[in-house]
């Protein structure tokens, strides 16, 4: 049927324009308000917690009783691997069954949430979920010798209950919002998980290709929706124009892969960059000469002559030195450079005769200014930041539109309110903006999406049944009111996953056998 629909929907033109949404789009749940839900009356002495009676209601609808609670082997070992992905230990099991005190399981919930084997079992999840890789994928696959640090960012935040909203804005923006915080800056590592190919010559396509792959994994991520499906017209079942798909991804088309960036507060990084603009204004003049020797040798040996393989447009953006190229030549040029093998350590070596003399004199006489130079801030690597304040444009294809960043506009019609960060930062505050509202409590999607990823996790299928596809081609939850209730109680207490973790595998819901007692009679 779904098969029949597409195909009559492409006859008839494919196109829906954003001011004509029907009211079917607006009243999709996914798309209303987080509800504060009442919990029901239900579940007499079963319930343990809230979301049993939520359970409890929906099991006397259907003329059913709960399952027994399952015996205490079982519930160790369920609990464990749930939350560490690790069989308990004989000494767990066996203090665990020795502790007849009331509270025996829940105290044992809280020994698991604290070990650091928790961070470690959940980061697998998450790591799936962000397509994480410690190599380039596809062809190549080269390795990614910095990618454990994101791995181990992950962990940490979850072992430290980092609250998921900073967790959120830390990966989209660390750099512009924490940029002396080191763990803020790894985490901008979740925008360089893309698949990297070392041998397109179109390299145009290519960034083009890495911002939709960004752009597609942060609306499955963290919106539970496929944006990928209106990157070509718009959608075809859910409310999302094209226009939206592009407005989306104009928040990520300054970006810029940094091998190296520094860490420092905004007035320690302003006084680096005043340093550093007056070193360079007064030594520009022996560095263009420099760049003009340096250059011809250093293409002319690149490896396997792979500069002369590029379109004369992307060897322009090359030949240029990196401060008089604008900021989408930073991203084309950069991206080049990364295939064709330049090596400036054998520099010295390919320079001949007079050419070689000239150049020892300029850098001597470059040399002479070092006092000068600013003392370099500490780094941190396979990073991500804006190529400047200037944002490259983005627009629709064949269509010619430009379009500024916004968000989807079935729940926020309007452009998104950027505010430039310091000068400092050099970065246009787009993606603040975005994680902002990814991240807000009225952002009806944010919290339902990760509530209903841990209930999966718990419960081998989340009250929404499809977790990244809260559209219509995703089933409605089976328990709305649970579901909007632990959305809710998620942001209450602080975004906090363990607080989360817990509300869920202490329940009676969670302690239930696999299989009724009666059923087996």
């Amino acid at each position: 049927m779904i098969q029949r629909l597409a195909i009559l929907w492409v006859l008839l033109g494919g196109s829906v324009l954003a001011a004509e949404f029907t009211r079917a789009d607006r009243d999709w749940w996914a798309f209303q308000p987080v509800r504060q839900s009442a919990v029901p009356d239900a579940g007499g002495g079963w319930a343990i917690n809230k979301i049993d009676h939520f359970i409890a209601r929906r099991l006397a609808a259907q003329e059913l009783s709960p399952a027994t609670t399952a015996d205490r082997r079982t519930l160790i070992r369920r609990v464990c691997l749930d939350l560490t992905g690790l069989p308990p230990a004989p000494e767990q099991i066996a203090a665990f069954l020795d502790d007849d005190s009331p509270d025996a399981y829940e105290k044992l919930v809280d020994r698991l949430l604290d070990s650091p084997r928790y961070g470690e079992s959940q980061a697998t999840f998450w790591l799936d979920l962000v397509r994480y890789a410690d190599s380039d994928g596809y062809k190549s696959d080269h390795y990614r010798p910095e990618a454990w640090r994101y791995r181990d960012y992950v962990i940490r935040s979850f072992n430290t209950d980092k609250p998921y909203d900073r967790f959120v804005r830390e990966q989209l923006a660390g750099d512009e919002i924490d940029p002396s915080n080191r763990d803020a800056l790894i985490a901008t590592m979740f925008l360089r998980h893309w698949i990297y190919e070392y041998n397109q010559r179109d390299v145009e396509t290519q960034w083009n290709e890495i911002l939709a792959d960004v752009t597609n994994v942060t609306g499955d991520v963290f919106l539970g929706l496929g944006l990928q499906c209106a990157r070509c017209h718009d959608h075809k079942f859910d409310p999302i124009p094209q226009r939206d798909y592009y407005r989306m991804r104009a928040f990520f088309t300054p970006l810029l892969p940094r091998d190296s960036m520094p860490v420092g507060t905004v007035s320690q990084r302003f006084e680096f960059f005043e340093q550093h603009k007056a070193w360079a204004a007064a030594t520009d003049d022996i560095r263009r000469q420099l760049h003009a020797i340096e250059l011809p040798a250093l293409l002319k040996n690149t490896t396997g002559e792979g500069f002369n393989k590029f379109i004369d447009r992307i060897k322009t953006m090359v030949r240029k030195r990196p401060e008089d190229r604008t900021g989408y030549e930073r991203q084309i040029a950069e991206l080049s450079e990364r295939q064709f093998g330049v090596e400036p350590e054998k520099l010295p070596e390919r320079l001949k005769g007079g050419t070689k003399e000239e150049w020892e004199r300029l850098r001597a006489e470059l040399k002479s200014f070092e006092t000068q130079k600013p003392k370099p801030l500490p780094q941190v690597r396979f990073v991500i930041s804006d190529a400047g304040p200037v944002a490259p444009a983005t627009r629709i294809p064949k269509k010619g539109d430009d379009v500024e960043p916004g968000f989807l506009s079935i729940l926020h019609p309007g452009s998104a309110r950027i505010t430039l960060p310091p000068a400092a930062l050099r970065s246009t505050g787009r993606r603040t903006a975005l994680a902002k509202w990814i991240t807000s409590p009225d952002n009806p999607l944010t919290s339902r999406v990760m509530v209903n990823r841990l209930w999966q996790q718990h419960f081998g299928r989340g009250l929404a049944a499809n977790a990244s596809d809260f559209g219509k081609l995703g089933e409605p939850p089976t328990h709305p009111g649970l579901l909007d209730w632990l959305a809710t109680r998620f942001v209450a207490d602080g975004w906090s996953l363990k607080k989360m973790h817990r509300q869920m595998v202490t329940s009676a819901t969670y302690r239930q056998a696999s299989a009724n007692a009666q059923s087996e009679q």
